[in-house]
C-alpha cells in the first residue's frame, strides 16, 4: 500500500507496510543493532532506503525529536516511526519487536551469569569487560560532551561549570541524582537562555493562526493524553501494593524519565539499584553494564539484568517495560507538537543543561568503576587498548567487544 506525503521532496511516495512486516523489520533491526548512536546509519539505511516506510527528512525530524526526549534515542525513534505508520498501535508494537531480541539475550546471559559466577572463563571475560566499561565510559563523555562543548576553550565555560558543579556534589554529598540532573537543566536555563544561546532557534513571534492550530491540535488530543496518563496511573498505582515489583517499575520508570540518551541513564540506574535499593554490588552493576554492551540494542536494557536478579523472569520484564515506557508515551503525546518542541529555546537550553550535569555524572561514574576494575597490570592494558581503539580510531564497538573477550581469556 502505497501513500503520498505532503511537502515532500526527497521521497514522493512511500510504504505503508503491514503490521507483520514492521513486527519483522523491527524484531531484525533490534537483533543487529549495535553501538549507541552509531544505530543510526543502521535504522536509517532500513527505514529509509530499503523499506522506505519514511523520508529522509522524516528520519531526521524523528531522530531530532528522540535526541531531546529522555529514554533511550532508538526506542524513542521506533515508537516516533510506529506511531507514524498505526498511531497508538504502532507506537506500542513496533518499539516491542525492537526491545525484544536484546532482552532475551540480556535474561539469557545474565541467567548463566547469576547460575554459574565463579566459573574461571566467566571471571576473566568479565574482568576485562569491564575494563572495557571504563574505557566506554570516557567515550561517552567525549562525544556527549561534544554536543555541550565542542572544544576545550574558556568559550564554553558555562558548561564545564555545571559538569563540576555535579561531579563535586555527587561524589561529597550524598544528593539524589534526581535533584542534580534538574538543578542541572536550571543553570543550563540560567546560563544560556538570558544570553541568546540557544543555536538554531526560529524567531518565537508566532503568528496568531499558528497558535490557533496548536491550540486546536491539543484539544483534538485531551482524550488521548488523558487515557495514557490514566494507564500510567493505575498501572503505578497497582504495582505499588506488589512488593518488590512496585519498586522496581518506579525507579526503573525515573531512570527513563530523567535520561537523555543510553549512557546518561547509567549514574541514575547505578544509583537507584545500589544506594537507594541496595539490589546489586558495584561489581555486578559494572558486569550489568558490560551485559548490556554484549547485546545489541540500547544499553537500556541493562534494566533486565539487575531486574532478573530482584523478581526473576518477572522482575526483569518489569524493569525493562518501567525504563522504556517514559519514551514510548511521549511520543504518543508530543508526536503531532515535534516540529515545535525541539525548536523552543527554553527547551534547548534546559537540555543543554541536563547534558552537561550528565558529563559530570558520567566522570564519577568512570571514576568508581575505574577503582574497581582496574586492579592489574592486565585491565590496565585492556582498558587503554580500548579507549585507543574508541577514540582514536573509531572502531565498532561490537569488534572491540570480541577481542576484550579474546585478551581477557588470555592475559588473565
Amino acid at each position: 500500500m502505497k501513500f503520498s506525503m505532503e511537502n515532500e521532496a526527497e521521497i514522493s511516495e512511500i510504504i505503508k507496510p503491514s503490521l507483520a512486516d514492521s513486527i519483522i523489520t523491527s524484531l531484525h533491526i533490534g537483533a543487529t543493532a549495535y553501538g549507541g548512536l552509531a544505530m543510526a546509519g543502521q535504522v536509517k539505511k532500513k527505514l529509509v532506503e530499503e523499506k522506505k516506510w519514511i523520508s529522509e527528512k522524516d528520519f531526521l525530524d524523528a531522530l531530532s525529536l528522540a535526541q531531546i526526549l529522555p529514554g533511550a534515542t532508538f526506542v524513542t525513534l521506533m515508537a516516533y516511526v510506529g506511531y507514524r505508520l498505526y498511531k497508538i498501535l504502532g507506537a506500542l508494537v513496533v518499539p516491542f519487536f525492537f526491545i525484544l531480541p536484546s532482552f532475551i539475550a540480556v535474561v539469557v546471559l545474565s541467567f548463566l551469569y547469576y547460575h554459574f559466577p565463579n566459573q574461571p572463563y566467566i571471571v576473566k571475560v568479565f574482568a576485562g569487560l569491564n575494563a572495557m566499561v571504563v574505557a566506554l565510559l570516557i567515550n561517552a563523555v567525549i562525544t556527549v560532551g561534544k554536543s555541550v562543548f565542542p572544544k576545550i576553550s574558556l568559550k564554553y565555560y558555562k558548561g564545564f561549570l555545571i559538569a563540576t558543579f555535579v561531579l563535586v556534589l555527587a561524589f561529597w554529598l550524598k544528593i539524589e541524582m534526581i535533584y542534580l540532573i534538574l538543578g542541572a537543566g536550571v543553570l543550563g536555563f540560567l546560563f544560556y537562555y538570558f544570553t541568546g544561546e540557544f543555536e538554531g532557534v526560529e524567531e518565537q513571534n508566532k503568528s496568531s493562526a499558528t497558535a490557533q492550530k496548536r491550540i486546536s491540535i491539543l484539544s483534538k488530543n485531551v482524550l488521548k493524553y488523558f487515557l495514557v496518563i490514566a494507564i500510567v496511573v493505575a498501572a503505578l498505582w497497582i504495582l505499588s501494593f506488589i512488593h518488590p515489583f512496585g519498586e522496581l517499575f518506579a525507579s526503573f520508570f525515573k531512570v527513563g524519565l530523567f535520561s537523555f540518551g543510553g549512557y546518561s541513564s547509567l549514574p541514575l540506574m547505578q544509583h537507584e539499584a545500589i544506594n537507594v535499593h541496595h539490589w546489586l554490588s558495584l561489581k555486578e552493576f559494572s558486569d550489568g553494564i558490560a551485559l548490556g554492551q554484549i547485546t545489541p540494542g540500547p544499553i537500556l536494557i541493562t534494566a533486565a539484568f539487575i531486574g532478573l536478579k530482584v523478581a526473576g523472569l518477572t522482575g526483569a520484564a518489569i524493569a525493562t517495560i518501567a525504563i522504556f515506557s517514559p519514551s514510548i508515551i511521549l511520543i504518543i503525546l508530543l508526536y503531532e507538537l515535534h516540529g515545535k518542541i525541539n525548536k523552543l529555546p527554553v527547551v534547548k537550553v534546559f537540555v543543554k543543561g541536563i547534558l552537561a550535569g550528565f558529563i559530570g555524572l558520567l566522570v564519577y561514574l568512570a571514576i568508581r568503576l575505574g577503582i574497581l576494575s582496574l586492579n592489574n597490570w592486565q585491565t590496565w592494558t585492556i582498558f587503554v587498548l580500548s579507549t585507543i581503539a574508541l577514540i582514536k580510531f573509531r572502531f565498532e564497538v561490537l569488534w572491540i567487544i570480541l577481542s576484550t573477550i579474546i585478551l581477557s581469556l588470555i592475559i588473565l
